[in-house]
């Protein structure tokens, strides 16, 4: 009984393994090239921002450059019209996701965290600020210059 058992645990186990790998390759688009992909992302956006709870609208722009992080990431500067340092996003075929960061200000902190989709003339994303008083939701849609 007890090498069916660890036989089924690690036909189960392997399983999982080949599922998980199959899935990181359909989310990550392998025929896609990466540089292709950044190449398109990357530039300057003019950015309508709206907040989901009440009537703030915002429009300001933002520009993505490539990061020195990784070969499928991007820094994007002026991100909310309120960020001083570059929010950093990952790439995944036209997907990109902001993992939560944390900035630090002289009185006090804020987790920026969002994900969106984009093709060769825009971007639309969510994204969360949140200040541990507050949890800010916004909606944007942004065009590239």
């Amino acid at each position: 009984m007890k090498m069916y058992s660890i036989h089924s645990i690690r036909t189960l186990a392997l399983l999982l393994v080949a599922v998980f790998t199959l899935s990181a390759r359909v989310d990550n688009h392998p025929d896609d090239d990466v540089e292709a992909q950044l190449k398109n992302f990357t530039g300057t956006y003019n950015v309508s921002d709206k907040r989901q709870v009440g009537s703030e609208s915002r429009n300001y722009s933002i520009t993505i450059t490539k990061s020195v992080a990784g070969i499928a990431a991007v820094d994007v500067a002026n991100f909310g019209n309120v960020m001083y340092a570059p929010v950093r996003a990952v790439i995944r075929g036209n997907n990109f996701y902001i993992e939560p960061q944390q900035f630090k200000g002289k009185k006090m902190s804020i987790t920026v965290s969002g994900s969106g989709t984009f093709n060769t003339t825009g971007l639309h994303f969510d994204y969360v600020i949140d200040t541990g008083k507050s949890h800010l939701i916004y909606q944007c849609d942004a065009t590239k210059r």
